[in-house]
């Protein structure tokens, strides 16, 4: 194995803990706010776009809309998002964060400046190096996502075959 390789296969192993790490405390940071990991990637979601849709949601998280406006109905009554109306659109319903929960993000993950400080480390040569392997990494998993998406409809068409066949004539 050559030394590139070698330190390719290094860098899946470091993301793959990452990975654990930030699942880990992603899982602790719901537990301290005092909801669950669905919830509170949700929160993440919502204020990654700033403001979002129900449904854009719902598409996001790959839930039903059901089920996210019982999970928006929580974060509402936990104080941690809002619906508001869309100021073009009086008939669409927006949900955004709360400044509560950028202040406990801030608390939990750090803020900004934190990242900023804790980037000086690198030139800006490398911060483009991490830019383009995060945007590379993103589109890796959507297509690894969308492959598992076409997998288990696979599967349940396969299963759903199954079941037909022994149900079928003598």
């Amino acid at each position: 194995m050559t030394s590139r390789e070698q330190t390719i296969l290094e860098s899946i192993e470091l993301l793959r803990r990452n990975q654990v790490l930030t699942q880990m405390l992603d899982e602790q940071a719901a537990s301290y706010l005092g909801i669950n990991t669905t919830d509170a990637r949700a929160l993440d979601v919502i204020d990654q776009h700033g403001r979002i849709t129900a449904g854009d949601l719902a598409r996001e998280l790959r839930l039903s809309t059901g089920a996210v406006t019982t999970l928006v109905d929580r974060l509402e009554r936990a104080g941690y998002a809002k619906r508001t109306h869309d100021p073009d659109d009086r008939r669409r319903v927006l949900l955004e964060v709360t400044p509560t929960v950028r202040a406990l993000s801030a608390k939990v993950y750090g803020s900004p400046a934190d990242a900023i400080a804790w980037a000086d480390a690198f030139s800006d040569d490398e911060i483009d190096v991490l830019v383009r392997y995060q945007r590379m990494g993103k589109e890796w998993l959507e297509e690894r996502l969308a492959r598992m998406d076409r997998l288990s409809a696979d599967k349940r068409v396969r299963k759903g075959r199954k079941r037909l066949e022994g149900h079928g004539r003598a």
